[in-house]
């Protein structure tokens, strides 16, 4: 009971402290490409999102690690983007053991009308994230790093099969090594390169299932203390589980930021506390909320 007191209070506080709601401009680009000019964000406001450290699930972060998030946004009818910017001292991109990953998450209700609890949704109230992490990106634009790529000092022993003079036998096949490969040979998705960011599907805690080919991009770039992050999304996706978001009419949506420096990754994360209102202004005849 006293737990239950405390996250109301919390979020009684939080709502508040949101900033005004996210407003999307009409643009004249394709957001489906990762090559936006500075040009695009002009006349899209900015908006600051308040974020508290995660209290609901185990393990909770002690402290608030990223206190809140810059958010603007536009679209050009078919596809919507948000550029994210948030204060992190350290780039982080995981990798090596005991290392995790920055990384921020944007989440939308799946059914119109009020939306599903703000915590990874509920039964039959589904919710919808696109998951970025700088790990990914790494994956995605150079590839795996190898065990050498992350520890160039270290001595391997030799896999079976793997010999720097084959002599006559013959060279190992991808089906062989994958039985070195325990993850890939499980199928664990976290053990094959990764494009940027995840598309996830969730009913509550501990049901998020992962799209197996995410139908929208993220890149991110940290300079000087701070990350800003790109994510493009349509904004009818084909998949039936998908959120859609309607021009012209409210919609929702919240975020978490993790800093892997800090040692958060799952549960531990900064987030928001109450959905985010959502306005994607419709075209205009005379051009306003354009931009190139």
């Amino acid at each position: 009971m006293k737990r239950l007191v405390e996250i109301i209070a919390l979020i009684t506080i939080a709502i508040p402290l949101l900033g005004e709601e996210i407003r999307s401009v009409e643009v004249n680009a394709d957001l489906s490409s990762s090559n936006l000019s500075s040009e695009v964000w002009k006349n899209a406001k900015k908006e600051t999102i308040i974020l508290t450290a995660q209290p609901m699930a185990l393990p909770r972060p002690k402290v608030t690690t990223t206190e809140k998030v810059t958010v603007q946004s536009v679209h050009n009818s078919e596809w919507i983007a948000f550029r994210l910017k948030w204060k992190d001292t350290d780039k982080s991109e995981a990798g090596r053991l005991g290392q995790f990953s920055d990384a921020v998450a944007v989440q939308f209700p799946v059914k119109e009308g009020d939306p599903p609890p703000i915590f990874m949704g509920a039964k039959d109230s589904p919710v919808h994230i696109y998951h970025w992490r700088a790990q990914y990106e790494i994956d995605e634009k150079v590839g795996i790093r190898t065990t050498k790529d992350l520890y160039p000092n270290a001595e391997l022993d030799m896999y079976p099969l793997e010999f720097k003079d084959h002599g006559k036998i013959a060279p190992v096949t991808e089906a062989q090594r994958e039985v070195f490969l325990p993850g890939r040979a499980a199928g664990n998705p976290q053990s094959y390169r990764k494009l940027a960011l995840d598309e996830i599907f969730a009913e509550g805690f501990g049901t998020s299932e992962v799209a197996e080919k995410p139908n929208a991009i993220a890149f991110g770039k940290w300079e000087k203390g701070q990350w800003t992050v790109v994510i493009s999304r349509p904004l009818k996706p084909n998949r039936k589980t998908a959120s859609k978001l309607q021009i012209g009419k409210e919609n929702y949506m919240a975020f978490a930021v993790w800093q892997g420096g800090k040692l958060e990754v799952g549960a531990r994360k900064s987030v928001t506390m109450a959905w985010a209102p959502l306005q994607i202004m419709p075209r205009t005849t005379k051009g306003e909320n354009r931009a190139r």
